[in-house]
């Protein structure tokens, strides 16, 4: 997960940290709004006010600049999750799981354009080395989920008869098409989940963990 799809030029590595957010940020708003084929490099060093041959000193070209980006957004979302999870206890599996949903929609309230990278690529097929790009986010989902419900298996809090990697199938396609209608209404099943207002939010969240709760738990008659 760790590995980096593509590796920046030097110059590029060789920049202060400000200008290099401002390369990324640029071409995450242009790859957000327009996709992976439709994006322009010229919008980008428009709006960076720099030469295109100054971005080609950074990266061979429009894949790897892409790519780059999706490296961002995935190294962005794992340190949130993280961040969010610390401190909060982790011995209630479903309460963590709680817990990342709600980091989801932090992440996707203060950026935005991140996500629907992410959903570009989810939905266009022509976005290269897609299969890989979309495992590497499946994969995130059960480097994490996976020790935790090996670990509430074991302490009787997930049924024996689920194991792990189905448990994490089934909070991944939760979690994943919960934050999908957060983030376009059209994709929320008529929930309007993006209008709610927090508390409204909130008790969505708590009505989805304790299905969870209610399927993945044990029977204790």
């Amino acid at each position: 997960m760790d590995t980096l799809l593509a590796q920046p030029k030097q110059t590029f590595v060789n920049l202060p940290r400000e200008k290099r957010e401002n390369v990324v940020r640029a071409a995450v708003i242009e790859f957000a709004e327009h996709g992976y084929q439709r994006a322009s490099l010229n919008n980008i060093v428009k709006r960076l006010g720099i030469s295109k041959g100054s971005l080609y000193q950074y990266f061979d070209n429009k894949e790897a600049l892409f790519l780059h980006v999706f490296d961002h957004f995935t190294q962005q979302v794992k340190q949130h999750v993280k961040a969010s999870v610390a401190g909060n206890g982790q011995d209630d599996f479903f309460a963590v799981a709680r817990q990342v949903l709600l980091a989801g929609i932090t992440f996707i309230d203060n950026h935005p354009e991140y996500f629907q990278v992410y959903l570009k690529v989810l939905f266009e097929r022509d976005v290269p080395r897609r299969e890989e790009l979309v495992a590497r986010v499946r994969l995130f989902s059960l480097e994490y989920f996976g020790p935790l419900a090996d670990r509430a298996v074991g302490q009787g809090i997930l049924r024996e008869d689920i194991s792990a990697h189905k448990v994490v199938f089934i909070l991944d396609a939760m979690l994943d098409r919960f934050l999908q209608g957060y983030a376009q209404p059209y994709l929320d099943g008529g929930l309007a989940l993006a209008g709610m207002s927090p508390e409204r939010l909130h008790n969505e969240i708590d009505s989805i963990v304790a299905v969870l709760r209610t399927g993945l738990q044990p029977n204790r008659q």
